[in-house]
């Protein structure tokens, strides 16, 4: 098994992680041309859940990193037993995939030469033959602040699909499109709530309400969810407009973000134009 440290890092897995862990380290430790495999993603930085991924880093020579990346799948069958699995675009040979047993795991693989510069830097030895941990750079210190421009595409973006709705949505009665158009809406504010609450601790890319205030998830399920009705699809659309040009504008501009006011106000006189404006008013 692995060391101590890899050990902790691999506790908050369920157990068929650890047998997986096994039989992946058997086929590294036989295998020469990898020289080191290492946990990484939300494993590595303390901040993994029962429902995190397996990720992982292997380090294969230089000389033979060709050959393995263009016969990973063989690999990848030596040691699990994967019913999905496809490789990352443009990431010569890492793969996610998806056990028999439903476990899931996440492989970059990497040249030596690459590994000293790599984008990866906190991760947890599970293997090192030839002391590449030494050659690693140091991992960066987070330095994230709200990125404006973001949450001002995203405003942008929100008021351009406010645009599209009564003509899309409304007048062809759409409203399979409707409800496509509302969860967008939705997920359009949760992405300005996270981009204005940073700098975010470390946490995996699939815990979802951990970045989120209390007040905004309290926005977020609130929201009505829309059936493929007129009446449904059009209040659950005012609904989430208000959160947006309430809850939303006052956090993207405590995050220093401008609201686009012209522009919404122009949005707005065409819903009413439309009949679509309501009682949460402009």
């Amino acid at each position: 098994m692995a060391d101590r440290d890899a050990d902790a890092a691999l506790t908050p897995l369920p157990t068929g992680y650890r047998d997986l862990v096994d039989a992946f380290l058997a086929a590294v430790q036989t295998d020469e041309r990898i020289r080191a495999a290492w946990l990484s993603g939300s494993l590595a930085r303390g901040v993994a859940d029962a429902g995190s991924d397996l990720d992982l880093i292997v380090t294969v020579r230089d000389d033979a990193f060709e050959g393995f990346a263009e016969a990973w799948r063989e690999w990848l069958a030596s040691w699990a037993d994967a019913i999905l699995a496809r490789e990352l675009p443009g990431i010569p040979g890492s793969f996610f995939a998806s056990t028999r047993d439903g476990l899931r795991v996440d492989v970059v693989s990497e040249s030596v030469s690459a590994s000293r510069e790599t984008p990866h830097r906190i991760r947890v030895r599970l293997l090192d033959r030839d002391g590449l941990a030494g050659d690693l750079p140091p991992a960066d210190h987070d330095s994230r602040v709200p990125d404006v421009t973001k949450i001002a595409d995203t405003i942008e973006e929100f008021l351009r699909q406010q645009v599209i709705f009564p003509a899309a949505v409304v007048a062809r009665q759409d409203w399979l499109l409707g409800i496509v158009g509302v969860l967008n809406a939705h997920l359009l504010l949760y992405s300005l709530f996270t981009e204005s609450n940073e700098p975010l601790p470390p946490m995996g890319v699939k815990q979802w309400s951990s970045r989120l205030t209390a007040d905004q998830r309290q926005v977020l399920a609130g929201l009505p969810q829309p059936e493929a009705t007129r009446e449904s699809v059009v209040a659950a659309m005012q609904a989430v407009r208000h959160a947006f040009r309430t809850a939303g504008r006052a956090r993207a501009e405590e995050a220093g973000a401008s609201w686009p006011i012209e522009v919404d106000d122009a949005v707005t006189v065409y819903w009413q134009r439309e009949e679509l404006e309501w009682d949460y008013g402009s």
